[in-house]
Order: structure tokens, then C-alpha cells, then sequence
């Protein structure tokens, strides 16, 4: 029975690495590709088409929409979140509806297999990441923000014509950026920023600002940030196709209604204008997986 001892111990270690390789699992990976979509009315947007109206019964057209995310991160059921990063293995995506290859996003990049809660990400770019002269080719550095309205990117560039009381077909740009607080002597006397001349300053295409430009108080950081919770799966060596849809509609009535009329056709220092696009803007994302 003692001669059988060692032997029998070699069997039981022999049948413990066996069970351990057993029940051992070799990580698996799969990939993503996110496919951008513009409706409106829960339809395919139709450009330069003056066919729609909004909640404030203006009849409007879009003729063109730019707008970038970044820190972009796929949500795992567990709630680890994985970033997703472009071929500068940087979080920031620029779309463009003239610019037909920005409207997928397919890095290449493997994250594990499993199921997954959703997408987060944050809509245009935070304090730190918002830098002037960040990109210096186009299209993004047509993106530019000016320096005396806070430096940085646009967030977005939605652009369109509207129907003004009188009648007239008039152009708008729902732009959406950092936002100013300008000076005035019934609440402050601390002036931050004078910019003096606008002739020293380079301007976005079409905007003309005055000749001498108002002194600023302080800035307004009006990114936000998105969390879109529809669940999906990644499956080993497969690619995941995703749908992120941009409901246009929505960026003027879903939290409070947005009036061309009101606020005319350039917002881009007009913060109370801005202020509802960032409130209605959480509800203006979804995700869905593709059938």
C-alpha cells in the first residue's frame, strides 16, 4: 500500500490541473461600428427641404449639421465602462452630414465579448479638453470657436432657413459653444476680458460682429453629458453594428421650446438661446442596435 501512495498522489495532482485547465476561460473580444443617423419627425432628415415645423410653428429647412463627441465609452452590464478611441487613440469624433465617411465610426478597436448597458459620452468638449488650435486641418478647424466668445470648438454647427413673421425665408445657425456673461454696470463692475477691436480677432464665416466688441465677464462651459442605456451584445471575433440617431426636432422642444422668431439667426453670443439647446440636448440622442 506504501509503494501505491506516490503514485495515487500523482494521479489526484494530475486530476486537480485537469479540473483547473477545465474550467479555465481564455478572454474573448469582439468589435463595434457605430452607423450616425439625422432624423427628424422620426424620419430620415431631408436637407434644404423647407418642409418641416417646429413645436414653435416655425417652417424651417436644414441645410447642413457638424457637431463633435468626445470621451466616448461603451458600458458593460457590470458597469465598467471601455473608451472608444479613434486612429489618434483619442476619444473625439467629428460628424458631418456633407462628409458621408464621418457619418460611421468603426475604429478596429476590440472590447471584450459580453453584454453590454449602453454608451456614454459627453456632447462637445469640456473645459480641459476644449483648446484652441487643437486641430489644424480641416474640416475640424472650421469648427473654431472665436477667442473673445471663450476660445475652443463649436460643439455644433446646425444650420438652416426659416420663415420669419414678415414672411421672408431667413438663415439661422443654431450654434452651440462656450457662452459669455457680458458686462453690465447694474450688476458688476468687474470687467474680465476686453477685447477691444474685433478687427484683431478671426470671425466664423457670415458673422459680423461690432467693431468694438462688448467687454465679458466670464465664460460658460455648456457641454453635457450623454448616457444612453438601450442594452447589447458583443460577441466573440463578430462586429456589433450600432445606430446613434440624432432626433433634430427635439433640439427645440424637448424640455422647452426653441423660437427662431425669438432669437433670430445667430445665437453664438446669446447665452439664454444656447441655455435651452443644452437643456433639450440630453433627450435628442438614442441608441439602437442595427437589425
Amino acid at each position: 500500500m506504501k509503494k501505491l501512495l506516490p503514485y495515487i498522489s500523482v494521479l489526484l495532482l494530475f486530476a486537480f490541473s485537469s479540473c483547473q485547465k477545465s474550467n479555465t476561460t481564455e478572454e474573448s473580444f469582439g468589435e463595434t461600428a457605430f452607423q450616425i443617423n439625422h432624423l427628424l419627425d422620426n424620419e430620415t432628415l431631408k436637407t434644404d427641404a423647407l418642409i418641416y415645423t417646429n413645436a414653435a410653428g416655425n417652417r424651417y429647412m436644414v441645410t447642413e449639421i457638424q457637431w463633435f463627441i468626445t470621451n466616448v465609452r461603451l458600458v458593460a452590464k457590470d458597469g465598467t465602462e471601455y473608451s472608444v478611441k479613434n486612429q489618434d487613440d483619442e476619444s473625439v469624433f467629428y460628424i458631418d452630414t456633407d462628409i458621408p465617411e464621418s457619418m460611421t465610426i468603426s475604429t478596429g478597436q476590440k472590447f471584450p465579448a459580453g453584454e453590454y448597458a449602453g454608451l456614454k459620452f459627453t456632447f462637445g468638449f469640456d473645459k480641459a479638453e476644449n483648446q484652441s488650435h487643437r486641430f489644424v486641418n480641416p474640416p475640424e478647424s472650421y469648427m473654431f470657436w472665436p477667442t473673445y466668445l471663450g476660445g475652443g470648438y463649436h460643439y455644433m454647427k446646425l444650420n438652416g432657413k426659416w420663415i420669419n413673421q414678415q414672411g421672408k425665408t431667413e438663415p439661422f445657425n443654431f450654434h452651440l459653444g462656450i457662452g459669455q456673461e457680458y458686462y453690465d454696470e447694474s450688476k458688476t463692475n468687474e470687467v474680465l476680458y476686453n477685447f477691444g477691436r474685433s478687427d484683431s480677432y478671426e470671425h466664423c464665416p457670415g458673422y459680423q460682429p461690432p467693431s468694438v466688441l462688448p467687454p465679458v465677464i466670464g465664460f460658460i462651459h455648456n457641454y453635457f453629458a450623454v448616457d444612453l442605456e438601450n442594452p447589447f451584445t458583443i460577441s466573440k471575433d463578430q462586429t456589433t453594428s450600432l445606430e446613434l440617431l440624432m432626433h433634430i426636432d427635439q433640439w427645440f422642444k424637448a424640455k422647452r421650446i426653441y423660437d427662431h422668431d425669438e432669437w433670430g439667426g445667430a445665437i453664438m453670443q446669446q447665452q439664454d438661446a444656447m441655455e435651452i439647446g443644452i437643456q433639450n440636448g440630453p433627450a435628442v440622442f438614442e441608441l439602437r442596435e442595427s437589425i
